[in-house]
């Protein structure tokens, strides 16, 4: 979601977005496919592939699978793991799963910032333009530093009153969405955080290898 204006170049309308992309967070590599940004949806596909991606791969990847005879070398590792206690293998892994997810959470929260922004200069550098009647999309613009104000428009107190008036409303729109997705990151934090505690205190001071033995008993 974000603040969407109308542009136009000859008889063709475009969309133009302002602020920052909850969708392009959320949705990533996706965004740009629904606006027909070819290169951003190549450029944000890379980025999950090595963000997300990396994540989803770790969390599902069958290391059961695994034959340990045939790599001696990860073979002496987890056996040098075996007299290390259990749970100081699980915090080590969680506090790097986390360390990841926090890096991916702050390049998405980037991208999502500047995506409107460059996409929008894009639209412009084209040739589209708002409608002069289009005191909604021009106040936007504006406001969001993609055009200058002119000299007419600086003298002219009732027009200035109505661009502010319309980017107070726009802004207000956008507050409640940032609160709404604070309390989603909340929310988030707690489940990731809270059942990975209760795991930790509950695992006792058995060994790596106790605890394998214990899943295969």
């Amino acid at each position: 979601m974000a603040i969407k204006i109308n542009l136009k170049k000859n008889d063709e309308t475009k969309n133009g977005f302002v602020g920052f992309s909850f969708t392009t967070f959320f949705w990533r590599p996706f965004v740009p496919i629904f606006r027909g940004d070819n290169k951003g949806f190549l450029k944000f596909f890379l980025i999950w592939l090595v963000t997300s991606g990396l994540l989803i791969f770790l969390e599902n990847f069958p290391y059961d699978s695994i034959d340990f005879d045939k790599i001696p070398s990860i073979r002496d590792f987890v056996i040098s793991l075996f007299d290390i206690k259990y749970k100081y293998i699980f915090l080590l892994f969680y506090c790097f799963y986390s360390l990841l997810a926090l890096i991916s959470f702050v390049i998405w929260i980037f991208i999502a910032k500047n995506y409107n922004k460059n996409y929008t200069n894009k639209l412009l550098n084209q040739g589209y333009m708002p409608s002069e009647d289009d005191s909604y999309s021009l106040a936007l613009l504006k406001e969001y530093g993609h055009l200058e104000y002119t000299k007419d428009e600086l003298k002219n107190n009732e027009k200035m009153e109505q661009y502010k008036n319309i980017v107070d409303t726009a802004k207000q729109d956008e507050k409640k969405k940032l609160y709404i997705f604070l309390v989603y990151i909340v929310i988030i934090f707690l489940v990731s955080v809270v059942p990975a505690y209760l795991t930790y205190i509950q695992i006792g001071n058995e060994t790596y290898l106790e605890f394998l033995q214990s899943l295969y008993n």
